[in-house]
């Protein structure tokens, strides 16, 4: 793999065996930040994620159900009405970089993933993310319990479009993202 300036020298690409596999530019975020719910509700929309009974692709690492404790982020988006999901996340230790009470930049933006794909038809029209757009406010606490929310923006032919929002314990936003989901073929995947 190899990671290298784009030609228009403002963003990076990354090359597997000479294609493009993912680029990087910077980016505005358009929408505003997904209004939380408070935990018991999150709480209890993990108890309806549809995931758990109908999964598109069970060891995905954000919120696939194969995933054991430890491994991957485990999140379980549950529907809480007006186009949104919610859930808790507690980040673990392994997710911290130097500073052993932030949770690595590369981690909140896989928290930020799923929540956007699961306020559509997963089940029905299983998904891939195409392009996401992230801005990180804050530092995500190891230990302590987030709430993660996402909302279903549109749709156009195969696209989806959504957002997500990170929120501390506080309720304060602390990461957030815009989303491009494609319909794909999950067995072309296998």
């Amino acid at each position: 793999m190899l990671v290298e300036r784009a030609t228009d020298d403002v963003g990076i690409r990354v090359l597997l065996g000479g294609a493009v596999i993912a680029d990087a530019a910077p980016a505005v975020l358009e929408r505003e930040p997904v209004e939380s719910v408070t935990v018991a509700d999150a709480c209890e929309a993990e108890t309806a994620y549809a995931g758990l009974t109908s999964h598109p692709f069970p060891a995905c690492f954000s919120c696939g159900p194969q995933r054991s404790p430890g491994d991957g982020l485990r999140l379980r988006p549950g529907r809480v009405g007006g186009g949104r999901t919610a859930c808790t996340w507690t980040p673990d230790g392994s997710l911290a970089g130097e500073n052993a009470t932030k949770v690595r930049d590369e981690f909140v933006w896989a928290a930020l993933d799923c929540p956007g794909g699961w306020t559509a038809d997963l089940e029905g029209r299983p998904m891939v993310l195409g392009t996401m757009s992230a801005a990180i406010d804050a530092h995500a606490e190891v230990g302590e319990r987030h709430i993660i929310m996402g909302l279903l923006v549109g749709h156009e032919g195969r696209k989806t479009f959504t957002a997500s929002t990170l929120h501390d314990s506080d309720g304060r936003v602390v990461a957030r993202a815009e989303h491009t989901w494609i319909a794909v073929d999950p067995h072309a995947f296998q």
